[in-house]
């Protein structure tokens, strides 16, 4: 495969994205793909919430940056968008970018742990599909 990169797109740009693209960074590095990934808010909010800053902390990982808005020049050697619960910005990723969107996970601000895990079998699965070059398993 090609390397490049996911973007992850959530509501506030603080939580479910944030997790989503440290899981697969991680991953990805731990497997030796080149792929990488970045997180995104389609609003974002101006910090990355607490909780994640406090849980991620406590496993050497310091989050010093702002949330980012999702931009359409992040699309240029994108091999995948994901959303979560963002349909107005699925319905803006041109069709020669696929996209996974993955609605409904647990709220981080409801339970860290369960969204953390919901998350990360969610990652699990993409980064074996993009590394296996099978299609995208998500809708558009």
């Amino acid at each position: 495969m090609t390397p490049g990169h996911v973007v992850f797109v959530c509501e506030h740009g603080a939580a479910k994205s944030v997790l989503a693209a440290i899981e697969f960074n991680w991953l990805a590095e731990a497997r030796g793909a080149a792929i990488r990934a970045m997180a995104r808010g389609a609003a974002p909010d101006p910090a990355i919430a607490p909780v994640v800053v406090e849980r991620l902390a406590s496993e050497g990982v310091h989050l010093r940056e702002p949330p980012k808005a999702f931009a359409s020049s992040e699309l240029r050697g994108a091999v995948c968008v994901v959303t979560f619960d963002q349909p107005q910005v699925a319905a803006k990723i041109p069709n020669e970018v696929p996209i996974e969107t993955w609605d409904g996970l647990p709220a981080v601000s409801d339970g860290f742990d369960a969204a953390r895990e919901a998350i990360r079998s969610r990652v699990r699965e993409l980064l074996d599909q993009l590394v296996h070059g099978e299609a995208s398993g998500g809708t558009r």
